[in-house]
């Protein structure tokens, strides 16, 4: 049975570096993975990565227990994400699984290759619908479905009431449901 993020911060918070280093390895793929979609960018994914746990170990005396920590330290993340955006350049995301796809070594397991070719076609028209959102409304569609956050989550981690959040969420699937159709 896996710890409560709180019970693990209290822990902490009585000195127990062991707590941390569990919170540390929980959280570092999620953040890591949602500051380079946002990013683009493997070394920023990863100093916003350890910026996010730096600011978690500064502000340990004035953190809430009250409130979930999952969220909390997801806007932390968004929050430097967007600060790099302003930066250097506006926010873009990375394109999900471009990763070209493993080898088969048992044909007979493969997927017919034009059923392959089909996919990864709609796959990249997918990728450049999202690409094309504004970054407002990336951020809660990553947060939503590559993150599988809540919309309660998703308002706590980008500071946004709830209604906003579905608003966003819904305008941005609007829009890429628009892209796609255009393509089509």
């Amino acid at each position: 049975m896996s710890l409560s993020d709180e019970f693990l911060l209290t822990q902490f918070k009585q000195g127990d570096a062991g707590a941390f280093r569990e919170l540390v390895e929980r959280y570092t793929p999620p953040i890591y993975n949602l500051a380079y979609r946002l990013l683009r960018d493997p070394a920023e994914a990863e100093n916003v990565t350890q910026e996010t746990f730096l600011r978690i170990v500064t502000a340990l005396d004035r953190l809430r227990l009250d409130i979930p920590f999952k969220p909390y330290i997801f806007r932390i993340a968004v929050n430097l994400c967007r600060d790099i955006g302003r930066k250097k350049k506006p926010l873009r995301f990375a394109d999900l699984g471009d990763d070209p796809a493993p080898v088969e070594t048992f044909a007979d397991d493969a997927p017919p290759l034009w059923e392959r070719l089909v996919d990864e076609e709609l796959r990249a028209q997918l990728h450049a619908a999202l690409d094309a959102l504004p970054a407002l409304y990336q951020t809660v569609i990553i947060l939503r479905y590559a993150e599988e956050f809540s919309y309660e989550e998703i308002a706590q981690a980008t500071s946004l009431p709830l209604n906003t959040v579905r608003t966003r969420l819904r305008r941005a699937k609007q829009q890429i449901r628009s892209r796609l159709e255009k393509r089509d």
